[in-house]
């Protein structure tokens, strides 16, 4: 990542008077067209107000900040029309399995989503407007998907947010059902998990107790960003990678790592002074990284290449 220090950064305690210097802003502003930026702050007064974050608004406004044609009110009435669908065929239902095969079919069947195995890393699998319009997507936007249909035929569904996968759990009769929605939305048992894990990660470790606990919205709502940002700087594209990043600052302001990787994305950028602010306090709120040297470095390269251009 453009020169990124490698290694996760450890939680650190932070430096009196760090927290003053975490600068809330958003340097690519000049960078979005009008039609992005309203959906910036949208997502932003979703994030900011109290309450349970509403989690298809905030994953739609991320779409539309890409896609400025997409109407966000028009992606919802799509979702309900879908609820609507899912409603009709559980009603006359009651046994549990039975009512979620019927959810299956509806989906992965009838109306044909799957996961998007042949090309995971494509973004329009992370765009919620683009896996209702193609029927493709990851395990975490295809869950998205699922949970809110299901609540609206009147299921109570959540996210569970496996180590490199995502899966639904649906209360039904008093049971917790596990579903699968990138494998067609099959019913799975905890031991398929860790083995999604395995498959996944290579590390049957990552499994834990608390792997099988339920994803806040905003949990999800990271998670999607943070494999937009993946995505984006795999392909070399820093600009929306710069404007993930942001995104991510908005949901957790004070996240260190974040600050640091918005501080090299704008050094790339030809953005120096923002640059040096980032970094400087990176290195302010996270003293004990391991990867301080590194930043030092780079942001003594930074300054006399800032300085060399006046």
């Amino acid at each position: 990542m453009i020169g990124k220090p490698k290694g996760p950064v450890v939680p650190t305690s932070v430096a009196p008077g760090a927290r003053s210097r975490v600068r809330p802003g958003a340097p690519s502003d000049p960078l979005l067209t009008p039609r992005a930026r309203a959906a910036r702050r949208r997502l932003t007064a979703h994030l900011a107000s109290k309450g349970p974050l509403p989690l298809l608004e905030a994953v739609l406004e991320v779409a539309a900040e890409e896609h400025e044609t997409m109407d966000v009110l028009d992606q919802i009435a799509r979702i309900e029309t879908i609820g609507l669908g899912a409603k009709d065929r559980l009603a006359r239902l009651t046994n549990p399995f039975a009512r979620l095969d019927a959810l299956r079919v509806y989906l992965f069947e009838e109306l044909g989503f799957k996961g998007n195995v042949d090309h995971y890393d494509d973004p329009r699998n992370s765009y919620l407007d683009d896996v209702l319009e193609r029927k493709l997507g990851i395990p975490l936007t295809l869950s998205i998907v699922v949970i809110e249909v299901a609540r609206r035929a009147g299921l109570q569904a959540e996210g569970v947010g496996l180590p490199g996968h995502f899966v639904v759990r649906i209360e039904e009769g008093g049971r917790h059902l596990l579903v699968d929605p990138f494998h067609g939305g099959q019913l799975i048992t905890v031991e398929d998990c860790k083995d999604l894990v395995v498959r996944t990660t290579g590390r049957a470790s990552l499994f834990r107790k608390d792997s099988l606990d339920a994803a806040t919205p905003r949990a999800m709502l990271t998670r999607l960003l943070l494999n937009l940002k993946r995505i984006h700087l795999a392909q070399g594209d820093y600009i929306r990678a710069l404007a993930v990043v942001e995104r991510l600052l908005v949901v957790a302001p004070g996240d260190a790592k974040e600050i640091r990787d918005r501080g090299l994305l704008l050094a790339h950028l030809g953005q120096s002074s923002a640059a040096v602010t980032d970094l400087e306090c990176y290195l302010a709120l996270s003293p004990a990284a391991p990867d301080v040297e590194s930043v030092r470095g780079r942001l003594a390269w930074i300054r006399r290449r800032a300085g060399a251009a006046t």
